[in-house]
């Protein structure tokens, strides 16, 4: 079927319609003489439409005469009728042969410069740079050394430690790596203090160096010195050192989140309407209604052609949506509040901490609404170096001698 078809398609056939009182004779007369009619389909009581081969339109005439039926070409398709069509329209073949060569054309050029991940480097910079060295909007692909260019930027960028640039279609991706700043710590040979940046009760300690000032099952607040780096020992003179060590305790954090019990969903009603765009530039083209009449609608948007291309092609379908109410258990909102709450906590203690213990509280805020109070138990290390100042600790330190 699908060979016959291709080859009707290669040599042309007719859509054509019937009309008389006697088709059901006619079609017989028809497939008796081996004349191959497809896609037949009755409009009413008296008229047909089907497809058929041009060299079997023409011999299936004698029997409409004979039937008494009449014959129409409502539509002529295939090969050849698009040839003479487009041979009519000289114009429109050269425009579309014209946007083919010169999207190929375009496609042998550098059309935009894209920086990813430049953070902290100026990326201004970075493609004035780029431009210097030959990679810019408008250059020939051929034209391009990349190793010759990623070598000479990292040369005058004294602030990138590496460069790649990789060719995609008609833009050009350059990612580049920052030199990595050193943290902004105190030297080993800078004394200073072990201090609480948090409140809590101390839970371990390990001093490498320095003088612990507080023990383990001690509450401290914030900015109190936990390792002392001014070390005094009998009959020695004072020392000043470099404090180190971990100091961990347990820390408390309290959230909450509310949850309604009503939740308003959006689902699809199975309408849909597609819109293609064709866009080059600046310059955009609608094939489909751009019309969307829909009050609620879930958007699907799908790249036809290459992303990197000239000449993009979207399909943008649009679902009609309704809202729909869903009621949750208890228990559903339950789980869905506490969760919440806890995302809401995590932001406030390190990467590192370790929950240890959770309290949950649920109320009813009203008959719709639930809330979920929680506190968390953590442990986390909640020390950080400060200099020692030698206008009030050492002072105190030389008064108490």
């Amino acid at each position: 079927m699908l060979a016959i078809k291709l080859w009707n398609f290669l040599y042309g056939y007719a859509i054509i319609r019937i009309e008389g009182l006697s088709i059901e004779r006619f079609l017989n007369l028809v497939i008796s003489k081996n004349i191959y009619v497809w896609d037949v389909k009755r409009t009413d009581h008296s008229t047909i439409v089907a497809k058929i081969s041009l060299k079997g339109f023409k011999l299936l005439l004698p029997y409409a005469k004979v039937t008494k039926c009449r014959v129409y070409i409502v539509e002529k398709r295939g090969l050849p009728f698009i040839i003479l069509y487009l041979r009519r329209r000289k114009m429109l073949v050269i425009g579309a042969l014209s946007c083919i060569i010169l999207a190929y054309i375009f496609s042998m050029f550098i059309w935009s410069v894209e920086i990813v991940n430049p953070k902290n480097v100026d990326e201004s910079s970075i493609i004035s740079e780029l431009d210097k060295l030959g990679l810019k909007p408008g250059i020939s692909k051929s034209a391009i050394d990349i190793p010759k260019i990623q070598q000479e930027f990292l040369i005058d960028e004294k602030d990138i430690s590496w460069i790649g640039i990789d060719i995609k279609g008609t833009k050009a991706i350059v990612k580049v790596v920052e030199k990595t700043t050193p943290p902004a710590i105190l030297h080993d040979n800078v004394p200073c203090n072990i201090i609480a940046k948090k409140d809590g009760i101390i839970y371990k300690m390990a001093v490498l160096e320095g003088d612990a000032v507080k023990k383990v099952g001690d509450t401290v607040k914030t900015g109190d010195v936990l390792v002392s780096g001014i070390v005094e020992r009998p009959n020695t003179d004072t020392r000043f050192v470099h404090s180190m060590g971990t100091v961990l305790a347990r820390t408390w954090y309290e959230g909450y989140a509310d949850v309604s019990l009503i939740q308003q969903k959006y689902e699809r009603t199975g309408k849909k309407i597609t819109v293609t765009k064709i866009s080059m530039g600046n310059s955009n083209l609608t094939l489909s209604p751009s019309k969307i009449d829909f009050k609620n609608y879930d958007k699907k948007v799908k790249l036809i052609t290459s992303n990197y291309s000239p000449i993009k092609i979207t399909s943008e379908t649009y679902y009609e949506t309704v809202p729909v109410e869903k009621r949750l258990t208890k228990d559903e909102a339950k789980r869905l509040a506490i969760d919440k709450a806890l995302e809401n906590i995590k932001p406030a203690f390190g990467k590192d901490a370790k929950i240890v213990s959770r309290q949950e509280k649920i109320t009813m805020v009203n008959t719709n609404v639930l809330r979920a109070d929680v506190i968390v138990e953590v442990i986390e290390d909640i020390g950080t170096q400060e200099n020692i100042n030698y206008n009030t600790e050492v002072k105190i330190e030389r008064s108490n001698n």
